[in-house]
């Protein structure tokens, strides 16, 4: 099966992305509406299960329209515990955890926050268990900023071969080394 999971699409972290960029009644309604076709378009449309991971007992942001064959699925741990240091250091749902809620996967592409934290954690683990995994950079916390340069039904839309020689090669460098993270620019 396909799978299509965004982690944490929960007020806490929209509200935030939202208010970092703009605002604004008519950013929040592009925001809202372009969130929803490109999961729509990229996903359901393509025959993936569409999968909301959220914190134990934690409501999902208004912003998502879930419908009737969408799952959310609690990540066994709440949004205190996960923002709360321990010795130090945060702590993190189990990615085995998330990913066996989710039953048979044969691809999984992960979208959601944070690229470099959560959403990668999860990919790799993703990688690390066989799977196709792949994560829709795009829709991560990318998305408000690119949201004028966003193609609503693929992904990536960010090229980096726009970016200077350097740039672009030390961009594809760390790309090899995490193959879910391999797009085909």
């Amino acid at each position: 099966m396909k799978q299509f999971i965004f982690l944490y699409p929960i007020p806490e972290f929209i509200n935030f992305e939202i208010e970092n960029h703009r605002h604004d009644e008519v950013f929040k309604q592009r925001y809202k509406d372009n969130l929803n076709k490109c999961i729509d378009l990229r996903y359901r449309q393509k025959k993936f299960n569409i999968n909301y991971a959220v914190f134990n007992n934690h409501q999902i942001s208004d912003f998502i329209e879930i419908q009737p064959s969408d799952r959310i699925i609690e990540v066994g741990m709440d949004f205190k515990t996960h923002t709360t240091k321990l010795n130090g250091e945060y702590q993190y749902p189990s990615q085995d955890y998330i990913l066996d809620q989710l039953g048979g996967i044969n691809a999984i592409r992960i979208a959601g926050f944070h690229m470099w934290d959560c959403v990668e954690r999860l990919a790799k683990r993703a990688y690390e268990r066989g799977l196709t995994a792949l994560v829709d950079e795009d829709l991560t916390e990318f998305f408000a900023g690119r949201l004028d340069e966003i193609d609503l039904d693929k992904f990536p839309t960010f090229n980096p071969r726009k970016l200077g020689k350097t740039e672009f090669e030390s961009f594809m460098n760390v790309r090899r080394k995490k193959p879910w993270l391999w797009q085909e620019y």
